[in-house]
């Protein structure tokens, strides 16, 4: 009897720790996901066969660890039960359930849960083998289980087939932010992984410098007040014009000019020494205009709007700084586009877009009507405001600093500390009172 308690107690031990096993097999092959799983698969060559065997139906394998978890629990159940009745008597059957209970939730679930939480890429490599061998054991057990699984499965309707598993857009994002925020991403690291993320679905219109902005030439003009141009503003590069901005006509490199001009030949109309322009959708995606771009080995695109008529320009910078950020050279004289003065408030480039906007200043700025901080000011005020006038939007307050040929070139934001969110506006962000303090 002796004997039979203590190899009683032998098989229990074995069996609470191949629970153990399952469990920490369970969270960590649930936690590594799919990426992380090719990443070991190229780090350790020689599991190669256990990882493809885990990734071509994680399903199955999660159905082997079920099986193997329910087995040994069961099983250390009825040893327990077994023991317990040696000791106790007709009492050893409630120790029994009461003893194991605990046993099984500490050392069978959540300590090896934990442990797995924090260790799973180690646990995955060790615990692979293991279940693959596992599986074939109880290979007759396991096709049965799927089979009954499938035919409910059948009967419900429901959608129980294995599928590979994806990562969105939306998850990606928010790894990024939590990897900034525990100091594993620096903040312009998330800034160009979120770039490249919506690389993909960002319309050229959304970063072109629009017509009001460009600088261009008509083809008439000369090629020494062309270079006079290009002095003044630093480009390498401007369209040439017929008649008017609409009529884009061509593009002036300014090395292709260079011979020109050493030869003295300043009277010639850049008309002669243009080339051929490329002409884009304003809605046309920039992924797709880099390419284009690049097979055609140009760094400058005419962006037309639905009328034929010239909405801006796009150039390759422009592209990559939406990646990388602001490139600035030394003919650059921009200006940041949002500036913070001393007394708190906020100069603010009325061009800017509101998404950089609400990064910018942390608060979500965003209009159905406008893309810019200067359209939400229109749409703000339901007309052409003038130089001076105030705005409210939540717990900003607005000001028109600078208009310029009915543009609003420069605005001034202060934060009203003591405003309620949505004082002054109605739903759709208009003033309610309509009247604007000067």
């Amino acid at each position: 009897m002796v004997e039979d308690i203590y190899t009683g107690f032998v098989v229990l031990a074995v069996l609470l720790f191949c629970s153990a096993f399952f469990s920490a097999s369970e969270t960590a092959i649930t936690i590594v996901g799919r990426g992380r799983l090719l990443a070991l698969e190229e780090k350790f060559p020689q599991k190669k066969k256990t990882i493809e065997w885990l990734l071509a139906d994680m399903q199955k394998v999660l159905s082997v660890i079920l099986i193997g978890n329910n087995l040994v629990n069961i099983a250390a159940s009825a040893v327990a039960t077994s023991v317990c009745m040696l000791l106790f008597g007709q009492k050893g059957l409630l120790i029994a359930v009461g003893g194991m209970t605990v046993f099984i939730v500490i050392f069978g679930e959540i300590l090896p849960k934990s442990v797995a939480i924090s260790h799973f890429e180690r646990i995955v490599l060790v615990a692979l083998p293991i279940l693959r061998l596992f599986s074939y054991l109880v290979l007759p057990l396991l096709s049965f289980v799927r089979i009954i699984v499938q035919f409910i499965g059948a009967i419900f309707k429901l959608d129980i087939a294995g599928g590979n598993t994806f990562v969105t857009r939306e998850e990606i994002e928010q790894m990024v932010n939590i990897g900034e925020a525990s100091g594993a991403i620096e903040e312009e690291e998330r800034r160009m992984i979120h770039g490249v993320i919506s690389f993909e679905e960002t319309k050229v219109y959304e970063i072109m410098i629009p017509r009001t902005d460009m600088v261009a030439v008509a083809g008439e003009t000369t090629l020494g007040e062309a270079v006079k141009v290009f002095e003044d503003y630093g480009h390498s590069r401007v369209p040439v014009f017929e008649d008017n901005v609409d009529n884009i006509t061509g593009i002036l490199y300014v090395k292709d000019v260079m011979g020109v001009i050493v030869a003295g030949k300043l009277d010639i109309p850049v008309k002669e020494l243009k080339r051929e322009a490329l002409f884009v959708p304003e809605t046309m995606k920039i992924a797709d205009l880099f390419d284009v771009m690049r097979n055609k080995r140009v760094h400058m695109a005419i962006v037309v709007d639905e009328y034929g008529g010239t909405a801006g320009l796009v150039t390759l910078e422009d592209l990559l700084e939406e990646i990388v950020g602001e490139i600035q050279d030394e003919y650059d004289r921009e200006t940041p586009l949002v500036n913070k003065k001393e007394d708190g408030s906020y100069m603010v480039k009325g061009y800017i877009d509101l998404e950089d906007l609400s990064e910018a200043l942390d608060y979500n700025f965003e209009s159905d009507e406008a893309d810019t901080l200067g359209g939400l000011i229109l749409s703000l005020s339901g007309h052409f405001p003038e130089q001076g006038q105030h705005f409210r939007y939540g717990p900003w307050d607005i000001e028109v600093v600078e208009v310029s040929k009915h543009r609003i070139r420069q605005a001034r934001l202060t934060l009203v500390e003591d405003a309620p969110e949505e004082d002054g506006l109605n739903s759709n962000g208009r003033d309610k009172s309509n009247k604007h303090r000067l």
